[in-house]
């Protein structure tokens, strides 16, 4: 049977740069992007209470001091970089709800470039790297805090993720550049650092030299608004002041606090759990590492993302004054994650359920679900991929002769 004109076309090979794939895998990838939008322009108008009661304010109290001009206030809690984009919003559009969505859509689409860059990396699999970047943008997490919620963390997590594919490739200064710039966006992007610290531990990659690039990179970005008049003290110590805005053991999130009555508003013991929480979260990442380095591992791709995954959700799981949305790097790492070992599929979704019920509270104001019981859901997901890195650490553990 001739093969026909769309056919030929749709299978013809495609190189860009080093990848290699077909018209189809291009024309899907199209449709991705065309359709992820739709489903984000949809949601676009939606008001949520934190645009309400926090950013269009910001943006209000922004417009009326200059634009950049405002940078010499104090006006939110959030690090110099994002009040540089908001503060530019500010001259572009006066529709600051479709302007700050916009801004973390963008980074939507970066994120999961990054995401297929990443499973390329590993698994040299064009249509492996297109379902992981799929994922990303159809996922209820990201597109819920993005584009209805208008909060950014997919900026800190799109440059982790980065950081992370650099990583990969065995290039510790790119690395944590791009750990420098998440950290200068949200001081979240340290949930990645105690990993980062067991690569160092077995000789993977990362250099100390480089973790300069982390307060190198952080006031540099505090500069701008230095010199507009800001207090350089104020804008050094601002993640300072943000660890005494949520003294709860958990604002909404569900870990260990919730299960011990922590929960805002309770208050019960707050400063005594959450000293001996910050120690056990500690102790337990201390514990990860010490096995870890006292086995002569191969660092597979799968274990090296599966560590990932396990490390950032214990430190979420029992570091204390954890907020609604700190689990959202978790989401992003189980992606990999799930690509790479499809049959881990409940894992990803079980993340990601997690997070999408932790959400409601704030964006339709009902619990659906009791935060205790979410909170052993999110236990049983942690021991299930502490128990499968085990596993992997065992089967590629060298036998030294």
């Amino acid at each position: 049977m001739q093969e026909r004109l769309i056919d030929k076309i749709m299978n013809t090979e495609v190189t860009m740069k080093s990848v290699q794939c077909k018209v189809i895998d291009l024309a899907f990838i199209a449709c991705l992007f065309v359709f992820a939008f739709m489903i984000r322009w949809k949601l676009m108008p939606i008001e949520s209470g934190d645009f309400r009661g926090f950013l269009e304010i910001w943006m209000e109290t922004i417009r009326e001091n200059g634009g950049f001009a405002s940078l010499s206030m104090q006006i939110s809690n959030y690090t110099s970089p994002y009040m540089y984009i908001m503060s530019a919003i500010s001259y572009i559009t006066t529709n600051d709800l479709y302007a700050l969505k916009l801004v973390s859509v963008f980074f939507d689409y970066m994120a999961s470039i990054a995401v297929f860059l990443i499973v390329y990396h590993m698994t040299a699999d064009v249509r492996k790297s297109i379902v992981g970047m799929a994922i990303l943008l159809l996922s209820p997490t990201v597109i819920l805090d993005s584009a209805y919620w208008c909060q950014c963390d997919i900026i800190y997590t799109c440059f982790l993720l980065y950081s992370f594919y650099f990583f990969l490739k065995d290039d510790s200064n790119k690395s944590l550049i791009f750990f420098g710039i998440s950290f200068a966006f949200k001081l979240q992007s340290l949930f990645l650092l105690p990993f980062y610290i067991i690569m160092w531990l077995k000789k993977k990659t990362i250099q100390l030299k480089h973790l300069l690039w982390v307060p190198v990179i952080y006031v540099i970005s505090a500069l701008p608004a230095w010199m507009m008049g800001r207090n350089l003290k104020d804008l050094l110590l601002i993640y300072f002041d943000q660890s005494g805005y949520y003294p709860w053991g958990t604002l909404e999130y569900p870990n260990i606090y919730a299960l011990l009555g922590e929960a805002m508003p309770d208050l019960r013991h707050v400063a005594e759990v959450s000293g001996a929480g910050t120690y056990m979260t500690i102790m337990i990442l201390g514990c990860i590492a010490y096995y870890l380095y006292t086995k002569n591992v191969m660092l597979t791709d799968e274990l090296v993302i599966t560590l990932a995954t396990f490390t950032v959700a214990v430190i979420v799981y029992t570091l204390p004054h954890m907020h609604d949305r700190y689990g959202f790097l978790i989401d992003l790492l189980a992606i990999v994650y799930v690509v790479l070992k499809p049959k881990k599929l409940p894992v990803f979704c079980g993340f990601t359920l997690v997070s999408v019920l932790t959400f409601m509270p704030f964006l339709i104001a009902v619990h659906i679900v009791p935060i205790q019981y979410m909170a052993i859901g999110q236990l049983a997901l942690i021991v299930y991929v502490g128990y499968d890195l085990y596993r992997q650490i065992r089967e590629n553990t060298l036998t030294i002769r």
